[in-house]
């Protein structure tokens, strides 16, 4: 594994943001074809990479996919970095990638998919959307996401949601500007987003109750220009929407871009909303569970049912709309330090783990 622990820090160390992941297709496209793929698609989906290894027999297409992006989170001289561990997760499919070429499956076809910007959720949406992607269009897909807080090597699992649906929300109000000093003569959204920012945490509070979760946060406000002469006629909300519940979200996308539109109309400001970096809930499928489980079993794995889907969101849950699907979670330990942290780093020592668990499943399926 040592090689894979090298290829998981030359990753690191050539962090790029989505859409922008370049040098790390570079990277990753020279790993690969020494290891004599049966299909090589070099750029899918933008700077994604897939690779498929065939049997000798027919069988079910497996998909196994780990995600190659970076965060906006300065490292050092450069203005990104891991620190979700992509560079961890890219690092076990392309161990798994070594193994498949040593020992190829008896049966059916495993695709590899280093899948591009899945931080602004528009990666696996990319993916399926290219042309290339019937090529590869799988049976059944896994995916594995690293988790701070939990015993090194340990299997987390989940029936049905593992991961929330979420979306972001922009609300923009458009009045009229006015001189300071007269600031009657112009229309300002003032009132309004004061009163909609009160509305909102009213509504924040009442959703603290909602079953399965459903939540509103409010993550950006402003107001008119940097002016002291100007009476503001702009205003903008931005606010992150999640849920367990695909289609609690929408409803609770719809009621607010309804009130928006209704409180500005009375007030008559012009008003636009619009939806940045949408994830679906991430669903997993009850068979595919239970495979994770037997392989974590076999291997002589602590594994763990989760009683709750975690809050963050992750792209994977897209590619349920093609086949049945599941996302575990693989602990890096108790102590580490939490996802998107500064000062985060991928544990190595879980890279043979992973590796380990995607064999045995592909194996099993």
């Amino acid at each position: 594994m040592q090689n894979i622990i090298n290829l998981r820090h030359t990753l690191h160390d050539s962090a790029e943001i989505s859409g922008k992941e370049v040098r790390t297709n570079e990277i990753l496209n020279a790993f690969l074809e020494k290891l004599n793929p049966d299909v090589h698609i070099r750029n899918i989906g933008g700077n994604g990479v897939a690779v498929v290894f065939k049997g000798k027999n027919k069988g079910r297409r497996v998909m196994v996919r780990g995600d190659i992006d970076a965060l906006n989170i300065p490292e050092g001289d450069r203005r990104c970095s891991h620190r979700c561990g992509h560079d961890g997760h890219a690092a076990i499919i392309a161990g798994l990638a070594q193994r498949l070429a040593e020992r190829r499956p008896d049966n059916g076809e495993v695709v590899l998919l280093f899948q591009p910007a899945e931080e602004t959720g528009q990666g696996a949406k990319a993916v399926l959307e290219d042309p290339q992607f019937q090529q590869i269009k799988p049976d059944v897909a896994f995916a594995l996401h690293n988790l701070p807080g939990y015993e090194k090597n340990m299997i987390l699992i989940k029936n049905g949601c593992f991961a929330a649906a979420s979306l972001g929300l922009k609300l923009i109000f458009e009045g009229v500007t006015a001189h300071a000093s007269q600031p009657e003569t112009g229309r300002s959204p003032m009132h309004v987003m004061a009163a909609l920012l009160d509305i909102f945490k009213k509504k924040a509070d009442m959703l603290l109750d909602e079953v399965p979760l459903t939540m509103l946060t409010v993550t950006h406000a402003v107001l008119g220009e940097e002016s002291f002469g100007v009476a503001p006629g702009h205003a903008e909300i931005w606010m992150t929407l999640r849920s367990y519940d695909n289609d609690k979200l929408q409803h609770l996308t719809a009621d607010v871009v309804q009130l928006c539109k209704m409180v500005a109309d009375k007030q008559g400001l012009r008003f636009n909303s619009s939806i940045h970096e949408a994830f679906p809930a991430t669903m997993n499928s009850d068979n595919e569970v239970v495979a994770i489980r037997n392989a974590a079993e076999s291997l002589g794995l602590e594994y763990q049912y989760l009683d709750e889907p975690f809050r963050w969101s992750e792209d994977f849950g897209r590619f349920a709309g093609v086949c049945p699907c599941a996302m575990f979670g693989l602990g890096c330990g108790t102590d580490h330090l939490p996802l998107h942290n500064p000062g985060y780093e991928f544990e190595d020592g879980i890279l043979k783990t992973g590796v380990d668990v995607f064999e045995r499943v592909i194996r099993q399926c």
